[in-house]
């Protein structure tokens, strides 16, 4: 599994190693040859900008060099050198100046004739300049001292990189941002890549220049002028703009017949660390992506760092982002619990590699087995809980599988909270489901029964339990996104449940991440709920997956099988504010959801604890006593393609 996180290591260990780094931070900087350079040029340049503000005042430069002039230049061209020394100007390297170094230099040339006029009025010297010299002086040296290094910087430049301007596959850049900006300073430096053009739909940059490359047009425009330049692949650099756009960059594309490029991060290329050479093609997560999380780092260091953790789940598409996550924060310990053994065993693998420092105990057991997890809670004493242990696939549990689902997900749960209340855990984090609210399905029922589980036991218990509901994650085992892949590399076709199917998907980090936010905010016995952002329709993410795989949709069907057992064509809105309050997070708000209480779970307990194999037929008609929100679906029925297997956002 490639490594997505930095390696990690312990606290003690970090202030150890961070002390010569932090030593050698605060030597003093040491000339070499090219900072004498610096010096020596930069002296030469403090000289001509004296004679040069001489020669434009008083018309005659020779007159800067008699009496008290020639002597206060002598004062004044050390002074200026010192005070550039200490604001830095001699640690730069000429070939990469930037912006930063001539912000460094303005500073210091203005400190230094202010350094001057202070020492030559101290020494009777002030007299012989007036003021017109104080302000033209640094205005010439500015002049000088920057462009001599952007001058050096574009030669070196152009003798590395502008030899080879008609070399390089033809490219045109979608978006005309601070992003494209930083991506055509990378493809400037590669030969690779040669950028045509510029795209972007505001009006008022057509016609511009962007590092010297021309905004062409909008996004309409593509197709007419990739056609007339013979243009073949397309880099999108709009990491801001929503899902629609995303789509409607793609759909211009493939009419153009253009291949489409991104980045892995457009994080990471607005922030200038891109390199041309890792320009890929579009993934169906690029075009869905959202804005960043911000998480409460301090909250969390108090959360998790130093503490022993379980996760259960742990080899799970959610647990183990979670196990990789709580990783960064440096815990004492962190116990995975997981009953697949390969699941566990790639987990405990990974973590072991890029956190050695960090204890990792690797427990095979089944969530429904009291006495392994009360040995695993008694062995460990974890402070907190992640419960992602669960039977996720909705029909999957709707027939043949039902009362397995409610043991797993209900039961297990209820075993997982008891022993976590018997061992004294300060905090449970259920992870829960969209499919909870109102649920048409076995799955979602037995969701929403282990989150009034949590709050039947939070009543009499200190133990803080917090619940996190989210839809459809982007990748997840047997989620749409690989079913739609592995029937689009076969040649189709592409089986969608129904053409109105709408689902809401974020991505495994994201979800990871707000269900540590959620728990480092919980008080307890709260149901938290993620802002999905904007529904997708199935069947336009499959279109959009065939055309990022430059197929048509006569290449690659799309056909409908017909909703599936449990199946509902839209999930409930969770963000709307009639059924929330809001958080200090704004992608976490609080559900209003019916409580349960002690009462409740006490009539559940003999249920669960039955000592036979319960029909589904009994599951679903007994899930309505518990579970009075639970309804049975109403299907929409579409003819099925014999011999085709349908995929839909569960």
């Amino acid at each position: 599994m490639p490594a997505r996180f930095p390696r990690a290591k312990n606290k003690n260990r970090r202030r150890t190693l961070d002390r010569p780094e932090r030593m050698l931070a605060m030597k003093p900087f040491q000339f070499d040859s090219r900072a004498l350079a610096a010096l020596g040029h930069d002296a030469v340049a403090f000289m001509l900008s004296w004679l040069g503000a001489f020669a434009l005042l008083r018309g005659d430069a020779g007159s800067a060099l008699n009496g008290g002039v020639g002597l206060a230049l002598l004062v004044a061209v050390p002074l200026q050198g010192l005070v550039n020394y200490l604001f830095g100007v001699y640690q730069g390297i000429w070939r990469y100046t930037s912006l930063p170094d001539i912000q460094r230099i303005v500073f210091s040339v203005l400190a230094g004739t202010v350094a001057i006029a202070l020492v030559l009025f101290g020494t009777g010297l002030g007299g012989v300049l007036g003021y017109r010299e104080y302000v033209l002086y640094p205005l010439v040296l500015i002049a000088l001292l920057a462009g001599s290094r952007m001058t050096l910087r574009s030669f070196r430049e152009w003798s590395l990189y502008g030899r080879g301007g008609e070399q390089g596959t033809p490219v045109l850049v979608l978006g005309a941002g601070d992003a494209a900006v930083s991506l055509l300073k990378d493809l400037s430096r590669n030969s690779e890549w040669r950028v045509m053009g510029l795209f972007d739909d505001d009006a008022q940059k057509r016609g511009r220049l962007l590092q010297g490359v021309r905004v062409m047009g909008g996004l309409d425009e593509v197709p007419r002028i990739a056609a007339r330049l013979k243009v073949r692949h397309a880099i999108i650099a709009m990491p801001s703009v929503p899902y629609r756009v995303r789509r409607r960059v793609l759909e211009v594309c493939n009419r153009a017949k253009m291949s489409v490029l991104t980045v892995p991060s457009l994080g990471t290329m607005a922030g200038g660390k891109l390199t041309a050479p890792k320009i890929r093609k579009v993934a169906v997560e690029d075009l869905m992506r959202r804005d960043p999380v911000t998480l409460d780092d301090a909250g969390l260091h108090d959360l998790l760092t130093g503490k022993v953790v379980l996760v259960t789940g742990a080899g799970g598409s959610i647990g183990s982002e979670l196990c990789r996550q709580i990783s960064q924060y440096q815990p004492s310990m962190l116990v995975l619990f997981e009953q697949s053994e390969y699941a566990m065993y790639k987990v405990d693998a990974e973590l072991r590699e890029h956190f050695p420092d960090m204890g990792v105990a690797g427990i095979v057991g089944d969530v429904k087995n009291a006495r392994r997890m009360a040995q695993v809670m008694h062995q460990y004493s974890p402070s907190i809980v992640f419960h992602a242990a669960a039977y996720k696939h909705v029909p999957l549990m709707e027939e043949l599988n039902a009362w397995e689902a409610v043991q797993n997900n209900v039961w297990g749960t209820y075993v997982v909270a008891r022993a976590a209340i018997d061992y004294g855990v300060a905090k449970f984090v259920f992870v829960s489901t969209d499919k909870a609210v109102n649920p048409t399905n076995v799955m979602g029922a037995t969701k929403r029964m282990a989150e009034m589980v949590c709050q039947a036991l939070q009543g009499s218990s200190t133990t803080r339990f917090e619940m996190v509901r989210f839809g459809n994650v982007l990748g997840s085992a047997g989620s749409v996104i690989p079913k739609f892949q592995e029937q689009i590399d076969k040649g189709g076709p592409v089986t969608v449940t129904h053409p109105e199917m709408v689902r809401y998907f974020m991505s495994i980090p994201e979800a990871a991440q707000l269900v540590l936010q959620a728990g480092c905010m919980g008080l307890g016995g709260e149901i938290f709920v993620m802002d999905m952002g904007e529904p997708v329709r199935i069947v336009d993410l499959a279109r959009d997956m065939i055309r990022l795989a430059e197929q048509s949709e006569e290449e690659v069907r799309i056909v409908y099988t017909g909703l599936r057992p449990g199946e509902k064509l839209f999930e409930e809105l969770l963000a709307d504010d009639e059924h929330t309050r809001p958080t200090p997070h704004p992608k976490l708000r609080v559900a209003k959801a019916r409580e349960a209480v002690a009462a409740w779970l006490d009539e559940l307990l003999p249920w669960l604890e039955q000592d036979r194999v319960v029909s589904d037929a009994e599951v679903r008609r007994d899930l309505k006593r518990w579970v009075p929100e639970f309804t049975s679906q109403v299907r929409p029925k579409l003819k099925a393609v014999p011999g085709t297997r349908a995929a839909s956002g569960d």
